[in-house]
Formats: C-alpha cells, sequence, structure tokens
C-alpha cells in the first residue's frame, strides 16, 4: 500500500466533518475491501487536565449542536464552540505527536480559546522549563507553559486506553 498512490474525490452529503468521515470510511472500504476492527490499547499520550490555578476557558452558549471552528497558524490555535474532547482531536492533528486525550471532567460544555507560544520546546518534550532568550521579552512562552498560563490546563505524557483501528485485510482498489 505505501508504494501506490490513490487520489480520491468525493462530496459528502452534507457539510461537518462527521459527514465526511463517514463517507471516506465507506469509500475506502468498498473500493479497497478494507476489513478492520476496534480495539482499546494502552498507548502513549498526552492528556488534558485541570491546572491547579483553575481552567481559563470561555464558555460558548451561542449552538450546542454546531460544528467547532478552528485555526491552527504557526504557534497559535484558535478555537470556537468546542468541547474538550474536540479540542483533544485538533491537538491531536495539528500540534501533537501523539494521541491526545481529554481528562478535564468538563463534559460537554462548549468553549473559545486561544493559545500563543514559542516554540522553545517542541510538543514532544512535555514538562520542558527553557528559558525565553532576553532579547525574546514579550514573547510568548513554551507550548506547554502557554497551555498552562492561557488556558489553565495541563498537558502531560502518559499512558492511557485509546480506542484504534486494526486492519485486518486490505487489497489493491477496484475500478472506477
Amino acid at each position: 500500500m505505501t508504494s501506490h498512490e490513490q487520489d480520491v474525490t468525493g462530496k459528502p452529503d452534507k457539510p461537518g466533518i462527521d459527514q465526511l468521515k463517514a463517507m471516506v470510511r465507506k469509500l475506502v472500504a468498498d473500493r479497497f475491501e478494507l476489513t478492520f476492527h476496534h480495539d482499546n490499547r494502552e498507548l502513549p499520550v498526552y492528556a488534558i487536565t485541570v491546572a491547579k490555578s483553575g481552567a481559563k476557558l470561555i464558555e460558548n452558549n451561542s449552538d450546542p449542536n454546531g460544528q467547532p471552528g478552528f485555526s491552527v497558524g504557526p504557534r497559535t490555535l484558535q478555537l470556537t464552540n468546542a468541547t474538550m474532547t474536540e479540542f483533544a482531536r485538533i491537538l491531536m492533528a495539528s500540534v501533537a505527536d501523539r494521541p491526545v486525550v481529554d481528562q478535564t471532567g468538563l463534559g460537554s460544555k462548549r468553549y473559545d480559546l486561544a493559545l500563543k507560544w514559542t516554540p522553545d520546546a517542541p510538543p514532544s518534550q512535555p514538562g520542558s522549563a527553557t528559558e525565553r532568550a532576553p532579547d525574546s521579552a514579550g514573547a510568548p512562552p513554551d507550548f506547554f507553559t502557554a497551555f498552562q498560563e492561557q488556558l489553565g490546563l495541563k498537558l502531560g505524557a502518559t499512558k492511557a486506553p485509546v480506542d484504534v483501528f486494526v486492519i485486518d485485510s486490505v487489497n489493491e482498489p477496484s475500478a472506477n
């Protein structure tokens, strides 16, 4: 599978990430005869927890059923109308180098948040306490410090059970 590239074009019936994921799963299962099952495995993860100082999040009550909005740029992340579980998924997809799990206990409330950091310590080095250079006065802190200072949350390395896809079989794609 790593030696062949495939281009796939599709359009979901309705907008939204869940609809798109379902469409891609069905397409891959049909075209590649993919069979898989879910399993729960203990893996190295980043766990989001509430810091001792307490969460510094802005609750969003605008649309409890709406899709989250997010923007990820170099050293910035902005999120609107998202649960902590959705925030964990976005971190995992855009910033972190391993699964991210929500262990905040904040439930299904939705939040708006913004995070800015200086890449002194990459996300693969949790707890790194690198000092900011004197010439960078006013620059945001490293990722993990910014996470705690700006959001009132901690992001720590641990092991936790994670839902994973286990591929049972996959074949060359069928013709169009």
